[in-house]
């Protein structure tokens, strides 16, 4: 392979390669090359955006040096589920402006195609987008549901998600068919930098608008359980990006899991969570959950508290509901929400390395965190460290702890240990 050229976006939003500039991404504040094996071909429906009030940088060979490209727009891929991206785009801003929240992943050319440092960590046979209806005709299945079952204002909200955000999770509902998401709650004890559902002010507005109401158990239970019922390998799970966080009301998701456990005694139920509120964890796991996943950005409390900002809790009450689904014998996954220069940071591996070895997971979804890095390094304030690279960081925890996994999907119980 030779070395990518520079892909950047003109005015009118029209993408070109470089003749002269090679592609260069970036991260903990540093501009480079990267190598030939850290590169893929760009996965089959990614999409490509130019990123607003910044220019193209690339590296100039000639001058050996990287140089910002005048009047341009620096061009961003926002990668398919299963898939983990290992670098950012390299540009220079403009405007100080936050960018809206995505995940923003390099791109490149080469050799007739466009290509990213990404890696494939989950197998995406039932989340290809490919496999999803994005058109108006969709909205003939969901309207056969909405009649059907008038009175509940779950299957409604279920209806704005797949309709409006094209939420793949939700469209899951009306096939029927996989993973049911499960939105309960509109009420949340932490205040996320990078929170897709609400946000404090207009620096960077959520990409969608958080369910105003709690469904009751019955609203749950009934779609739960038509789920279980007609749908292809189905699984159920609490907390989705529509919504504050499951935990605030766990009273009420503790009686919809038993109504769905008289019915359903073997279908997989999932808990996603910050799981902040250990009390309430236990309730809903003595309820019937198969599995939490605890969602966090690293396990290094200065440095999740900077991004969470929890406003009832502290990070000992996570790792308190986490000790709990181990004495409960639940299976346990980390969300780990994942950026280049962060996590892969030789403090954050090591502190996660050592946490894996005190509390028992059986698999870590490596997510691409949503967010603008200049946000997010100024609200974590990190100090300088050593950056591995996040290939590198799989690796290095993957040496101390065998029996992890890495994934990206939540699974069904049958699946929690392959």
């Amino acid at each position: 392979m030779n070395n990518p050229s520079l892909v950047y976006a003109n005015s009118k939003g029209e993408i070109f390669d470089h003749p002269e500039l090679n592609m260069s991404v970036h991260s903990a504040g540093y501009d480079m090359l990267p190598y030939e094996n850290e590169l893929i071909e760009l996965p089959k429906m990614s999409r490509l955006y130019y990123m607003p009030h910044t220019q193209a940088m690339g590296f100039d060979a000639n001058k050996s040096q990287y140089v910002a490209l005048p009047d341009s727009y620096a061009v961003s891929v926002f990668l398919p589920p299963a898939y983990l991206r290992t670098y950012l785009p390299s540009y220079k801003r403009t405007k100080p402006e936050i960018m809206p929240l995505y995940a923003y992943t390099a791109v490149g050319w080469n050799n007739g195609h466009f290509v990213v440092p990404a890696i494939k960590v989950d197998d995406d046979s039932h989340w290809n987008p490919a496999l999803y209806d994005y058109t108006d005709k969709f909205k003939q299945q969901v309207d056969v549901y909405l009649k059907r079952y008038p009175k509940n204002r779950l299957y409604k909200q279920l209806a704005h998600c797949a309709l409006n955000y094209h939420c793949t999770a939700a469209k899951n509902v009306f096939y029927p068919r996989w993973e049911c998401p499960l939105p309960a709650s509109p009420a949340c004890n932490a205040r996320c930098v990078g929170c897709i559902s609400l946000q404090e002010s207009e620096c960077c507005p959520s990409p969608q608008t958080r369910m105003s109401f709690a469904p009751t158990p019955e609203e749950i239970a009934e779609v739960a359980c038509n789920h279980a019922r007609d749908a292809e390998k189905p699984i159920i799970s609490f907390g989705q990006g529509c919504e504050g966080d499951p935990v605030m009301v766990a009273d009420n998701i503790a009686i919809a899991v038993k109504l769905i456990r008289k019915e359903f005694p073997e279908l997989t139920i999932n808990f996603n969570s910050n799981c902040s509120l250990p009390d309430k964890v236990a309730k809903v796991i003595d309820a019937g959950v198969d599995s939490i996943r605890v969602s966090l950005n690293s396990v290094v409390e200065s440095t999740y508290n900077a991004y969470y900002r929890p406003t009832t809790y502290k990070f000992a009450d996570v790792c308190k509901s986490i000790s709990i689904a181990n004495e409960a014998r639940c299976y346990v996954a980390l969300n780990l929400l994942t950026m280049p220069g962060v996590n892969d940071r030789r403090s954050e591996v090591e502190a996660l390395v050592k946490f894996l070895s005190k509390y028992n997971v059986g698999l870590i979804q490596t997510r691409n965190l949503n967010i603008d890095i200049a946000l997010l390094e100024d609200a974590l304030k990190l100090p300088v460290d050593e950056v591995l690279g996040i290939k590198n960081m799989l690796k290095a925890i993957k040496l101390e702890h065998k029996n992890i996994k890495f994934g990206y999907f939540n699974r069904t119980k049958d699946n929690f240990y392959r």
